[in-house]
């Protein structure tokens, strides 16, 4: 049986890689997160352009104390000299505000991923097969995962046949009534694994 979570795996020994559609999985977290480094960021970026714009007023005003023809072609200078690096600087905060998102979706989607499997282990659905993104964080609770799931799989399985067994001796006994309350009992275990 496969399940829901199973995102189009054809078999368990296909490890194919595969991609979320969206890169916001927990947009709270992650744009939080990605508005932390930004602004850390923002800030090492404006304290670098406000350096840069005051070294190079600074040594124009020193080539203009002795040169003061020169001061228009300074000015002009020193402006698009702070132009180049301000664009520069933004161009790098855009590409920090990219590279932030992508990361925390590898966080963020193999844990709403690992959440979708949790939920189909809650509802008895044993069969479940979690299945991470071969470049996602948290990879290494994918085998763990689903060697929980097939161990209580197996255990659902496993205590089924023993009450099973034990009604058989029950009722061998002399008592149909509780072994008929153990094989209903049995039964429901049954349905779990099913």
């Amino acid at each position: 049986m496969t399940s829901k979570t199973d995102t189009g795996a054809k078999d368990e020994g296909d490890k194919k890689s595969f991609r979320r559609r969206q890169y916001l999985v927990d947009r709270k977290r992650q744009l939080a997160t990605t508005f932390r480094v930004a602004g850390l960021v923002l800030i090492l970026l404006l304290t670098l352009n406000i350096m840069v714009a005051w070294q190079s007023y600074s040594a124009s005003s020193k080539v203009m104390v002795s040169n003061p023809v020169m001061g228009e072609r300074m000015r002009a200078i020193d402006n698009r000299n702070i132009a180049v690096t301000a664009g520069i600087s933004l161009i790098i905060l855009a590409m920090v505000v990219v590279r932030s998102v992508m990361l925390t979706h590898r966080t963020a989607g193999a844990v709403y991923k690992i959440s979708m499997c949790l939920g189909e282990v809650a509802d008895f659905n044993f069969d479940v097969n979690l299945r991470l993104r071969n470049d996602d964080n948290l990879r290494g609770l994918e085998e763990p995962f689903n060697k929980m799931a097939g161990n209580l799989k197996r255990r659902a399985i496993d205590d089924y046949q023993a009450m099973t067994k034990l009604a058989d001796e029950i009722e061998e006994h002399g008592s149909p009534v509780d072994a008929e309350m153990l094989r209903r009992i049995a039964d429901s275990t049954a349905r779990l694994v099913k």
